[in-house]
């Protein structure tokens, strides 16, 4: 039976919601092209990946795959091919045909897979091959070679050490296997890394026959163990994958850490929530390429993260922890590039602890001392933090504070309208609105909307005049004022304000304004 998409094309692209949807539930796939021979092409690309040109790719570095998949009528797999993006991808081709109402035949085109090959590896147990002390050659020759090439390789491995082969895709995939030390079980583990190996949920979902892409293969889909935004572990899934670990690991040095991101509220309350889940998704993302495959990685909720990472050598995990939190993490929300920061924190297993409850405990009090240290850094827990802390200097954050301040706080852009960046609760509150949602769309987003049309004018004219001062280096102004709220009230404040340069916003005013008949009622002074 052929599939909606070879029995009616034009049809099938006119309802693309399930490509992106199969995206969404399985992060390893970055881009999903449907190709006919003539016509447009179809792209669904993750939106944390740059756009891969596959027509030109057809014609260039897959040429020979498309010839091969459309001559011997099957799915070709490419792998570890560089397509201008920062790791290596695989690349599932698979060629359509469509039949006419007289039975016969045509070519139609393509359906392309772009899928990390990192993520891969590691689905099929190859990456974490190392924990076990393994080393590894991983083979794969394509249907058109005479020798098989190498993907991916650990250490060093022999003739004669144990192999295995399988076809995959028309394709020979063979792994070479040699321990390091002590005994292993080869039946046990040929049957982990190969069931792994096969690619077959990937697979299946291209060779599918009947139905659409709307019926997801059941591999894609999370276990009861996995966060379903980011793919990581969850709690419970964490636990027990660190457990296990553990145990057959026991006394390996590894590090437990804690992180999340910097003013996650902020971007929150900026971008909205979907982009915030963007950036979970990318702080998740930068993980697993920074820190590697091996690692553990378990959603505690919210930004909060911890992550569990075997090493040999601190120095280069020390690397990576500075790498991690001095560069800015980037993903793009439409067309604006959204740059975050995140802070950690660490504790060393088992020189610190053999418990990991006890050891993400400090680690996590290990964060909150990196925090207090100016953020977008780490600290490793010592022994001027102890568990039985009140943490009283660690019980607030700059979103308690702001909420509780005396007075509104508003963050704006240096344009003419005037763009709000942030509010707190009492500038929201002062406005008359219901919550920062009643508040965005109430001002729509810019702060001029809301100062009385009478007083913009005037208001503009005095802070550029205090600005241009030249005992003013500070770029400090005082003014006052009228607003107007959402219910119409008319509202004299005063405000003091600082004109400053921030690295990725550009010129911004960070602003304190208070309801002047609060002053006056409680000073009882005019």
């Amino acid at each position: 039976m052929a599939s909606k998409l070879e029995a009616d094309p034009a049809g099938y692209l006119a309802h693309p919601q399930e490509p992106a949807m199969v995206m969404a539930m399985n992060p390893m796939i970055r881009s999903i092209q449907i190709l006919p021979e003539k016509g447009e092409p179809v792209v669904f690309t993750a939106e944390d990946t740059r756009k891969m040109d596959f027509p030109r790719f057809l014609e260039g570095s897959l040429k020979k795959a498309a010839e091969t998949a459309r001559m011997e009528r099957r799915l070709v797999l490419m792998d570890s091919l560089d397509l201008g993006l920062p790791y290596k991808m695989m690349v599932f081709l698979r060629p359509v045909y469509r039949h006419d109402e007289n039975g016969n035949e045509s070519f139609w085109g393509y359906i392309i897979l772009a899928v990390e090959q990192r993520r891969v590896m590691s689905t099929a147990n190859i990456s974490n091959l190392g924990a076990q002390k393994l080393d590894f050659s991983l083979y794969h020759r394509y249907g058109w070679e005479d020798t098989p090439h190498l993907v991916k390789e650990r250490g060093m491995t022999e003739q004669g050490n144990p192999h295995a082969e399988r076809i995959i895709a028309g394709d020979l995939w063979s792994i070479v296997l040699r321990p390091q030390g002590g005994s292993i079980n080869w039946l046990l583990l040929f049957f982990a890394t190969i069931s792994g190996f096969s690619l077959t949920t990937l697979i299946a979902f291209l060779l599918r026959k009947n139905g659409t892409l709307k019926k997801v293969n059941v591999d894609l889909k999370r276990s009861g163990g996995r966060d379903p935004l980011t793919g990581v572990f969850n709690r419970k899934g964490g636990d027990e994958a660190v457990a296990d670990y553990m145990k057959a690991h026991a006394g390996q040095k590894a590090l437990v850490l804690a992180l999340d991101i910097d003013n996650f509220k902020l971007v929150n309350d900026v971008y909205g929530h979907s982009v915030g889940d963007e950036a979970l998704k990318t702080l998740v993302r930068d993980m697993r390429e920074t820190f590697g495959e091996e690692s553990i990685i378990t959603r505690n909720g919210g930004d909060e993260f911890i992550l569990f990472r075997p090493y040999e050598d601190f120095s280069s995990i020390t690397r990576a922890m500075d790498d991690f939190t001095q560069t800015p993490h980037t993903f793009m929300a439409g067309k604006r590039e959204v740059k975050f920061y995140a802070s950690l924190g660490c504790a060393a297993y088992p020189e610190q602890g053999d418990s990991y409850g006890n050891l993400c405990i400090r680690a996590d009090y290990a964060l909150y001392g990196a925090k207090l240290n100016g953020k977008a850094g780490w600290r490793q827990f010592d022994s001027s933090i102890t568990v039985t802390d009140k943490r009283s200097q660690f019980s607030f954050n700059l979103t308690d504070v702001a909420d509780h301040l005396p007075g509104g706080i508003l963050v704006m852009k240096a344009t003419k309208k005037g763009e709000i960046l942030f509010a707190n609760k009492v500038m929201v509150d002062l406005l008359e609105c219901d919550d920062y949602e009643d508040f965005t769309k109430y001002t729509g987003g810019t702060f001029f909307s809301v100062v009385h049309p009478d007083d913009r004018d005037p208001m503009k004219k005095e802070f550029h005049r205090q600005l241009a001062r030249t005992d003013n280096p500070g770029q400090i102004d005082f003014l006052s004022f009228r607003m107007v709220t959402k219910k119409g009230h008319i509202i004299e404040v005063d405000d003091a304000a600082r004109k400053f340069r921030n690295p990725f916003y550009g010129d911004l005013y960070y602003v304190y304004l208070y309801a002047r008949q609060d002053r006056l009622k409680i000073t009882g002074k005019k």
